[in-house]
């Protein structure tokens, strides 16, 4: 006969088959033998409808059981099951961004709530702050953004081009302003410049000195088409006449360049710098496995338990913990009986708490960032920390393609070799063959006759880039050039 209920071996519910045929059988036992059970019966109906409410309560306590238990809960029970231990499910997040170049006419403000969008299209942001230009004159502003969606809403340098929220006097526009602040002297000079990524276009200035903004605004304009240049006081501008997704503008260099300093980088759309990838709420999985490792680290050694203790502070990403149990500073400058917490992600303060929470006592918690933990009586301890450094890599390189290469195969090869840089732990190596690997991952690419990787600008090197121990690699797209 089975048993039913908790058991040895765990929970064994009731089936409807099962309650059915006992409520059948006790009928039979107390009333008559005789009685018709039958599912086309009335007392057959009638026990089909009770059996199935019962059948329910069962569900109902198996439910029960299994959310007392962490491989077996779910959803809020496991959440209930986890803060015995305290541990959190990691909450949803939205991406987020600077909108570092918005075009705005004199006087005009971008309300909180303005809408921003990767082409016409594609993923949508939302203004957090409003900004205004009130310079007197036509100005680039920045302000923050957040995805309107929950999770990893890519937002790729250049890409938040599209004006969602229709404000007079917002420009679309690709626009850039020159560094110096005098009077020009620009006889003899030239520049070159490039709109819409279309043919490079060259000014002349070929007298007239001393030259004022106004007058090398006007030489701008008369000698190019598809831009709109001005004086900004002493400064000069010079913007894409474009409205909306495409618009864009990149000084190409020129001897005249080396006075007014205009930014040779490409200018397009409204942000600079890739959005930081927000994350969708944790699933049960993954709560299991974090909830586990809260649990082994209350049992592991100190070493282990810290490590563990700082992984799991909220938005913490990577953690890398040095030792030293020496009398004598270490090779890579840990001082003797210390230990360094080197941290990618989450709050100094709640990191430093996780550090003071776990760490032995009298062992100093050594860093290159200090924050002041109060403990329970009081008493404030100075407790060490390291941020890794980002090593910023640029990267430029060349193609070779066929005819099944995508459109939008420059954003892919370009959101590919980001994805692998992310992929680099503190203090790992950039090796240049995996990441000119890279391209060949994407549909159409058949050779990479180029590829130079370096540190600063314009890069030309050719060889691995070497990533201290308190350090780590960053890559956006707005670093990387396909020629």
């Amino acid at each position: 006969m089975t048993t039913y209920g908790v058991t040895s071996t765990g929970f064994v519910k009731k089936d409807l088959e099962a309650v059915v045929n006992e409520i059948g059988e006790d009928q039979q036992d107390l009333i008559s033998p005789t009685l018709n059970l039958l599912n086309s019966g009335v007392i057959g109906k009638n026990n089909g409808i009770f059996a199935d409410q019962i059948r329910q309560m069962w569900d109902l306590a198996e439910a029960v059981y299994a959310s007392r238990y962490p491989d077996s809960a779910s959803g809020a029970s496991l959440d209930s099951v986890c803060s015995i231990t305290g541990y959190r499910r990691e909450e949803p997040e939205r991406s987020s961004v600077t909108l570092d170049r918005l075009y705005l006419d004199n006087g005009v403000t971008i309300p909180i709530d303005s809408v921003v969008s990767v082409g016409p299209s594609g993923a949508r942001f939302i203004t957090t702050a409003a900004v205004t230009n009130s310079s007197g004159y036509k100005g680039t502003y920045s302000t923050t953004a957040e995805s309107e969606e929950y999770g990893e809403i890519n937002g790729y340098s250049g890409t938040i081009d599209t004006i969602q929220t229709s404000i007079s006097g917002w420009s679309a526009a690709a626009a850039l302003t020159c560094a110096t602040a005098e009077t020009y002297s620009l006889d003899g000079t030239s520049l070159t410049l490039q709109v819409d990524q279309g043919a490079t276009q060259t000014v002349t200035f070929a007298a007239g000195n001393p030259w004022s903004a106004s007058d090398v605004a006007t030489q701008i304009e008369a000698d190019t088409t598809g831009v709109d240049s001005y004086a900004v006081g002493t400064y000069v501008r010079v913007a894409s006449d474009t409205e909306g997704t495409g618009s864009a503008i990149k000084i190409t260099g020129g001897t005249a360049n080396a006075v007014l300093v205009f930014v040779t980088d490409l200018i397009k759309g409204f942000n600079s710098e890739d959005a930081v990838p927000g994350n969708l709420e944790e699933l049960d999985p993954s709560v299991r496995i974090n909830r586990l490792n809260t649990v082994r680290a209350a049992g592991s050694s100190t070493f282990e338990a810290l490590k563990a203790a700082v992984t799991l502070v909220d938005d913490v990403d990577q953690v890398i913990l040095y030792e030293n149990d020496k009398h004598y500073f270490s090779s890579d400058g840990l001082p003797p009986n210390s230990f360094e917490v080197v941290a990618l992600g989450g709050t100094d303060v709640d990191v430093a708490q996780a550090i003071f929470d776990t760490k032995p006592l009298g062992i100093r918690s050594w860093g290159s960032t200090v924050v002041a933990i109060d403990d329970s009586q009081g008493f404030s301890h100075d407790i060490g920390l390291t941020r890794p450094t980002e090593i910023i890599l640029h990267i430029k390189l060349t193609l070779t393609i066929d005819s099944t290469y995508p459109v939008d195969g420059d954003a892919l090869v370009k959101a590919a070799l980001v994805a692998y840089a992310a992929t680099l732990t503190i203090g790992v190596d950039a090796i240049i063959l995996q990441f000119k690997a890279i391209p060949l991952t994407i549909t159409g690419v058949v050779d990479v006759p180029t590829f130079y990787m370096d540190i600063v600008p314009d890069p030309t090197g050719t060889a691995n880039i070497s990533i201290g121990v308190r350090e780590i690699v960053s890559l956006s797209t707005g670093k990387i050039v396909i020629v």
